[in-house]
Formats: C-alpha cells, structure tokens, sequence
C-alpha cells in the first residue's frame, strides 16, 4: 500500500467519526444543563420547607434566572460567532456552575436569587439547544434535523438521570450538598470536554459536512449557508422572524410551567415527593427517543407538521396533568409524561433547526441569540405565572387552562412562519 493510500484512511475514519463527537458533546452538554435546571423542581420543594418561602417567590428566582438567559442571549450568540463554542459553552458551564455553588449557600432570598437567577441564568444561555444549533448547522446540512433532534436528546436523558438522581442526593445529603455536586459536574466534566473537543466548523479541521457525504452541490451550498445569509438587522426587518419569535414565546411558556410545577401539582394530589420526581424523570425518558424521532420525521415530512403534532401531545399531556386529583390515580400518573416528552421535543428539537432553515449564515448565533430572548421569556414566564396563580387560586387548574391555550397558539405562529425546508 502506497503512503498516500495510508494518509487518506486515517482522514476517512476522521472525516466518518468526529461528526460523532461533535454530536456527543453536545448531548452531554445539554443533557447536564437541562437536568441541573429542571432539577429546580425537586429543589423548589426542599427550599420552600426549609425557609417557608410561598411558590411564586421560590419560582422567581428561575424566572429571574430565564430573564438573564432571555438578556445574555444575544450576546452569546454574537460572542459564538466570534469566538466560537470552545470558549462560550465552557465558560458557560462554568458560569452556572459558580450559581449552584452560591445556592448551596443560601439563607435568605437575595441570595438564591443571585445563585439560581442570575448566575444559573447567564450560564446556561450559553449551553442551550440554540448555541449548540449555530455549530451544529455547519457540520450538518441535509442531515440537520437529524443530528440536532440527536443531540437535543440529551435533554431527555439529563431530566430523565439528572432530576430523580438530585432527589436522592437531597434526601441523601441534604439540597445544599446536592447543590455542589451538580456544580462540580459542570466544572469538571462539561467545561473541559467543551472546551477541547468542540468546533465551530468541520473546514478548521479540514473536514467536511454530513460526514463527507454531500454532494458537490451541497459544499458548494454550505460555503454559501455558512458564509452569507441574512445579517441581524436584516432578519428583525421580515415577518417571518416575528412569527417565529412569537411562535416560540407561546410555546415555551407551557412547556416550562409543566415542567417545573409538575412535582409540586402531582405532590398535591398525594403522591411521594420521591414518586413526584420520578413523573419527571419518566418525563426524560420518553424525550430522548422522542428528540431522536422528531429530527427524522421533521426531516420527512416537514417542520410545520412536526411541530403541530407535537403540539397536540403536549396539550394532552397536560389533560392527563389535569386530571390527577388523587393518589389513587396512579394511571393518569404514567399516562402522561410521554405526551409532555413529545411536546417538549417539538420545542427543543424544532426551534433550532427552523431558525437554521430560515436564517442559517454568517449572523446566524446573532439572531439565534435574538430568538432565544423569547425562549428564555417562555422559560420564565411559564414557571413563574404557574406559581403566581396557584398562590392566587389554591390550585394548578387554571395556569393549566392557560398553558393549553398558548400551546394551540404558537402553532399558528409556527406555521405562519414556515420554514424552508430542504
């Protein structure tokens, strides 16, 4: 065998693998981000029994935490594409891991607030699905909702290990304790992994994308997706970026009020704080397959179609929520976190990958910072809005009323917006 033939090989085998890696970090990244702030829920509970705090000042703090996401965003967005993920994700990790550590510390609101609001929320805007999504879409062009819905079901598996597991390590150890471990993972396991490993684009490694697979004229239409497209200011000028903003405002507010208020309203009805948090955790492992499955049938038959499928499992989800009213409802307790898994999916799986379709190019993590203002709001009115009312009206019913019919609303958002799919 000649040395030219021995050189290629090893640049195949790269060229076919590392597209792996780059998708594995993420799922991990995500993974950890998603299921250390989900795990709010079980930490909302433990707090409010220690300090005797009501539900909508505890829920302030994520809230607090989604509006420092909602106004760091655009600033990650433009520091991911001047710098890349190396530094942004990792000095993200580390950001919010500085938050858990300070919440550890907690004895009064002000300073929970500064942990879980302001430092947690910082954090992780540099570690969501739309900074993964700005290097994701150049290594990934026809295979995009693949490997986004691949990496996005790290999401699930975070929620689905993550949450059950800080449940344990405060029963075990105490909320505080449990506090530092998951700072400790972010710092030592995520930041480094992120900042080694990851790339903006497979050219700095002289590899191409979709695993080398795409034809000429698709390298020659990533150079043109990578490099062109519309410039910020540009894309706040159409219709379709506000239809898309909006769209995502109304479909993160639900999901996020489920997510966080789900322990709290099943706990309600009688059930263990430990069986409680395991809904949740049932909730993660439906979305992983779930994310998976959403990128493939997003890529067959559209993202519209996706996202209203997705749409209607999570209004039922929140139905069977809705209807658990006693303990002895055990079955609505297991019938419903697979339809909330496929609703979350068609958020975390489909935002990212419609904004890629719509707006992918040179200004692309500035304007997914821009719509990740309004995911972030989602992600903080909802838990918020959910404690307020329940404070207001001694139960969940009516913030779930309101869920249901914001759900129904981004779908019309969503599909005014319409995608250009490939």
């Amino acid at each position: 065998m000649s040395v030219s033939k021995i050189e290629i090989i090893p640049g195949r085998v790269f060229q076919r693998y590392y597209p792996w890696v780059v998708i594995a970090i993420a799922f991990l990244t995500v993974g950890v981000a998603f299921g250390a702030r989900n795990a709010f829920a079980v930490f909302l509970v433990a707090v409010i029994e220690e300090f005797h705090w009501s539900r909508g000042l505890a829920s302030g703090a994520l809230m607090l935490g989604s509006v420092m996401w909602t106004l760091a965003a655009p600033v990650i967005g433009i520091l991911l594409d001047r710098l890349g993920p190396r530094i942004v994700l990792s000095g993200g990790a580390i950001t919010m891991a500085a938050g858990f550590v300070i919440s550890g510390m907690t004895h009064t609101i002000l300073e929970f607030y500064l942990g879980m609001g302001i430092f947690m929320g910082v954090g992780f805007a540099a570690l969501t699905m739309t900074s993964q999504a700005t290097f994701l879409s150049n290594w990934f062009v026809r295979k995009r909702g693949m490997a986004i819905g691949t990496a996005a079901s790290g999401i699930g598996l975070g929620i689905l290990l993550v949450v059950p597991w800080t449940q344990w390590l405060i029963s075990t150890y105490g909320w505080r304790a449990a506090f530092f471990i998951l700072a400790g993972v972010l710092a030592i396991v995520i930041a480094p992994l992120n900042y080694f490993f990851q790339r903006q684009r497979p050219e700095e490694m002289n590899l191409k994308p979709d695993f080398g697979d795409s034809p000429a004229r698709s390298s020659g239409h990533v150079k043109a997706a990578g490099f062109n497209g519309p410039s910020l200011k540009e894309a706040l000028r159409t219709w379709r970026f506000w239809a898309f903003a909006l769209g995502v405002l109304a479909g993160a507010i639900p999901l996020h009020m489920v997510l966080i208020h789900q322990v709290a309203a099943v706990s309600d009805a009688g059930f263990s704080k430990e069986l409680a948090a395991f809904g949740l955790g049932l909730i993660g492992l439906f979305t992983a397959p779930s994310m998976i499955s959403m990128g493939l049938l997003a890529d067959r038959i559209g993202r519209q179609w996706s996202y209203l499928l997705g749409s209607a499992s999570l209004m039922v989800g929140i139905a069977l929520l809705m209807m658990i009213t006693a303990a002895d409802r055990s079955w609505l307790f297991y019938a419903f976190p697979p339809f909330v898994a496929f609703g979350f999916s068609s958020r975390q799986s489909l935002y990212p990958t419609i904004a890629a379709d719509l707006f992918h190019g040179k200004s692309f993590g500035a304007i997914i910072g821009a719509i990740a203002l309004f995911i972030g709001a989602g992600a903080g009115i909802g838990p918020w809005l959910g404690g307020v009312i329940y404070d207001w009206t001694g139960s969940y019913y009516w913030a779930f009323c309101l869920a249901q019919a914001l759900a129904l609303l981004s779908v019309g958002f969503i599909w005014m917006a319409g995608s250009r799919d490939h």
